[in-house]
């Protein structure tokens, strides 16, 4: 199967995969060696489009977490369980936050740029105060690293960043932005409890 095709027509033609599609899809991700091929990223992408989050669904995704899969592969399994199927229990809201807690671990640095996202839109969807405060904490100590000159630290601040402006935009109906560099960042960080949730006094 061409999963970037599928993608694609999902993405733009409203394209629906036939049963037949979906089998084949199921059996590869299913497959041993779907976790260290680069296409499985497309691939976790069109299951959970396509797919309900039946708990069948959601332990299937949840393989490509494990450290035997790479992280590019990993970030689209945080994307499909966080975001598009945006489960939300208790326990999955904990398996996040683990998640962003893994930011340092540089062979993580997809899946912790996923994890960001993913969070920051999370904890505006369900006001989730504990996602609030883990993203505070990360923002802080991402900058803290960045003033020591950590490299793995700037991309992650950059993008967390951008990520808690942009889905602080779209909540609130203002104009969405785009950067890249630190000098773009550092205002929203120094503005950052704008951002997040309030806290509770």
């Amino acid at each position: 199967m061409d999963f970037s095709d599928i993608y694609q027509r999902m993405k733009f033609e409203a394209y629906q995969i036939s049963e037949e599609e979906r089998t084949q899809l199921t059996e590869y991700l299913k497959s041993s060696g779907s976790t260290s091929h680069l296409d499985s990223n497309t691939a976790l992408l069109v299951f959970c489009y396509s797919s309900d989050p039946t708990p069948q669904n959601v332990e299937l995704v949840r393989k490509f977490l494990g450290n035997q899969a790479k992280d590019y592969i990993r970030s689209a399994a945080v994307t499909g369980l966080y975001r598009i199927w945006r489960l939300s229990t208790p326990s999955d809201i904990d398996d996040l936050l683990r998640l962003l807690a893994l930011w340092s671990v540089e062979s993580r640095y997809d899946s912790s740029l996923a994890a960001i996202g993913c969070a920051f839109n999370l904890m505006h969807l369900l006001q989730d105060r504990r996602l609030s405060v883990a993203l505070l904490q990360l923002l802080e100590t991402l900058h803290e690293d960045v003033r020591q000159v950590n490299d793995v630290a700037v991309g992650l601040f950059r993008y967390a960043c951008w990520s808690a402006y942009d889905n602080w935009a779209q909540r609130n109906e203002e104009r969405r932005i785009h950067f890249d560099t630190i000098e773009e960042a550092l205002p929203i960080y120094w503005d950052r409890q704008k951002y997040l949730l309030e806290p509770i006094n």
